[in-house]
């Protein structure tokens, strides 16, 4: 078998438990998707006259997990993903759509969980009530923007794939469509462009998501989410601008760095356009890395995690904008 064949079609669950074996979509852009078994197993020690390890194994638990890799985000398709993770969107306007997603506050998320196919003709992989809940985003100065996580599933088992065609229209989110706000812990946030400073950025987001099985289940029948965490890391020339995040950490009194950041992808214009953005609030927790070098240029890493903040009413929110309608 050649891995080159092998292709990622997915279907929406109406629940939590209902598979969708009928796979709708093709998830193209993925790059890299490893699917994973999790048997809990054990062999059943008895007071046998011999001194074999055992004579009896037993199944206790069956679930699956995955991890996959976006080496292009389009602003089409992260959708798949923001809404696997967060609370399923329904999509504004009339073309072209919006999509908010937000970390969840008060209430739980309601994901949409999906039924994922992998493989190809002599060995297909399905795997039943999959949802993300760890979510890499990354981007750079002249790069793709990529997209990348794990996930969790109930079960696996044999699939099968549909007969279905190749999505068109499809746009990466490349660096130069890209912009970066920088505000103060108390202002509004995107208010403050920052220019020819920023080099990449990473998102982290953990929705630190269980997945749960009760007396008479073999698989997972539930799930739940702790607290989510989250974390952003820019990379940053260090000049007139940047070289105060530092300084003003480092004054007396010292303090932490608590900044707003809005990072925003725009391609496009009226009907055609497209939009991915980031907004995050987040105070620093651990020294920054000072005195990299980026091609012979001084440039510091700032980590911040994410933390609530009361003007933005969150700490973080992802908006998504394109001329797709309807997530099949």
């Amino acid at each position: 078998m050649n891995n080159a064949l092998n292709t990622l079609q997915s279907g929406q669950q109406s629940a939590f438990g209902t598979a969708n074996a009928t796979a709708t979509a093709k998830q193209q852009t993925v790059t890299t998707f490893k699917p994973s078994v999790e048997l809990q197993t054990q062999v059943v020690d008895r007071m046998y006259t011999m001194l074999a390890p055992g004579s009896d194994v037993v199944l206790d638990g069956h679930s699956a997990a995955a991890t996959f890799e976006t080496e292009g985000a389009t602003y089409e398709d992260i959708n798949y993903w923001l809404g696997s993770m967060f609370s399923f969107a329904t999509p504004g306007g009339a073309g072209p759509y919006t999509r908010a997603y937000a970390a969840p506050l008060t209430a739980p998320v309601t994901p949409k969980f999906l039924t994922l196919q992998y493989g190809q003709t002599g060995l297909i992989t399905q795997l039943n009530d999959c949802s993300v809940t760890t979510l890499n985003l990354a981007g750079a100065s002249n790069g793709k923007m990529s997209c990348g996580g794990s996930i969790l599933a109930s079960k696996a088992l044999v699939g099968a794939l549909q007969a279905l065609s190749e999505r068109t229209g499809l746009a990466v989110a490349m660096g130069n469509h890209a912009s970066l706000a920088i505000d103060a812990w108390a202002g509004t946030v995107g208010t403050t462009a920052i220019s020819a400073s920023a080099f990449a950025w990473e998102l982290t987001v953990n929705a630190n998501r269980e997945y749960r099985a009760y007396l008479g289940d073999l698989n997972p029948t539930a799930w739940n989410d702790n607290p989510w965490s989250g974390q952003l890391k820019l990379s940053l020339e260090v000049n007139a601008t940047t070289a105060a995040y530092i300084t003003d950490m480092l004054a007396s009194p010292n303090a932490l760095i608590q900044k707003q950041i809005q990072i925003k992808y725009t391609t496009g214009s009226a009907g055609t356009l497209k939009i991915f953005q980031i907004q995050f609030a987040g105070q620093s927790l651990q020294a920054p890395e000072l005195y990299t070098d980026r091609n012979g240029v001084t440039a510091i890493d700032i980590v911040l995690d994410g933390v609530y903040n009361s003007t933005m009413g969150n700490w973080l929110k992802i908006d998504s904008t394109s001329a797709t309608a309807t997530m099949i």
